[in-house]
């Protein structure tokens, strides 16, 4: 009797052990091939299943932005963890301004539109679906060695139409003053010129296409002043006061700041790409807010 009750224990352990190790290997299939999941599924283990939100979703393909440059440090840094999350998927920023963002989604050379304002009519906003996913402030920009750090709005007007052209006028160095612009497609100028009701009226020194080279110009020219998105400001350049209104993200929430604008992206009605819909998903995520938070910008959210 004993023999038989030995023979008993010796096989109820080995039957133990030979379930835990099936379900380990279950594990590991669930982890490498959904078909291990779904029959897992079958069986009855749905409360020991990773939730849909938990489990990565396989994605692939080239995710493409273009439009606006004032969005690329945002762009960029949203695109590097997006990446990390979905490694087989490669996102791209390109674009001169926002003016181009329309067209890119129209034709197919990208998925995604970036724009540093809103749609205007005659790009017809109402074949696009649109989301705010930050706001921006516009710094007005001097060189880092400029004595005047403090402009009213009036002055600012004054500079850009060339009212006022020597820093001697505004407290400053007896130096004419050098107007930085963008070019005419762009949202950071479009969204300047009509906050200082300008438009059509600016003299600018020089157009450029970037919102890096006006702070490279800005920077290295001690009579520069220009407009850029407040996450670029660098170490060569100094964001003015505004009517006395220091650009900073508390500023620009409560509307005391008032040269600020959206951040927009666009992408066509209908479409159902996975790769677009993942996007926002992300970028309205907890972890996408905090990126668009750390790069310097307002979360829309």
């Amino acid at each position: 009797m004993k023999k038989v009750l030995s023979i008993l224990m010796v096989l109820a352990m080995m039957c133990t052990s030979m379930a835990f190790v099936g379900c380990s290997s279950a594990v590991e299939g669930q982890s490498e091939t959904p078909s291990s999941q779904a029959a897992d599924n079958a069986a009855g283990d749905d409360a020991d299943a990773p939730s849909s939100e938990e489990a990565p979703t396989e994605l692939s393909g080239d995710l493409t932005l273009n439009g606006s440059t004032s969005m690329a440090k945002v762009c960029q840094a949203l695109g590097e963890a997006f990446m990390a999350k979905y490694p087989d998927v490669t996102v791209t920023k390109s674009g001169n301004g926002s003016g181009d963002a329309p067209e890119a989604v129209n034709s197919g050379t990208a998925l995604i539109g970036d724009l540093s304002r809103n749609l205007k009519d005659e790009e017809n906003p109402d074949q696009f679906e649109i989301n705010q996913i930050a706001i921006d402030g516009i710094a007005i920009a001097v060189n880092k060695d400029n004595p005047v750090t403090e402009l009213t709005s009036e002055q600012i007007t004054q500079i850009f139409t060339g009212e006022i052209t020597n820093w001697k006028d505004l407290g400053g160095n007896d130096q004419a003053i050098t107007v930085i612009g963008r070019e005419a497609a762009s949202g950071t100028r479009d969204g300047f010129e009509s906050i200082f009701g300008c438009e059509g009226n600016c003299k600018y020194a020089a157009e450029v296409t970037s919102t890096g080279e006006v702070v490279s110009k800005v920077g290295s020219d001690p009579s520069a002043i220009g407009y850029v998105s407040l996450d670029s400001v660098n170490d060569s350049i100094t964001a003015c006061k505004v009517d006395g209104v220091e650009a900073t993200e508390e500023n620009i929430i409560d509307g005391s700041y008032k040269a600020q604008r959206p951040f927009i992206q666009i992408y066509k009605k209908g479409s159902d790409s996975e790769l677009i819909k993942a996007w926002f998903d992300f970028v309205y995520s907890d972890e996408g807010q905090q990126i668009i938070s750390d790069v310097g910008l307002v979360p829309a959210q």
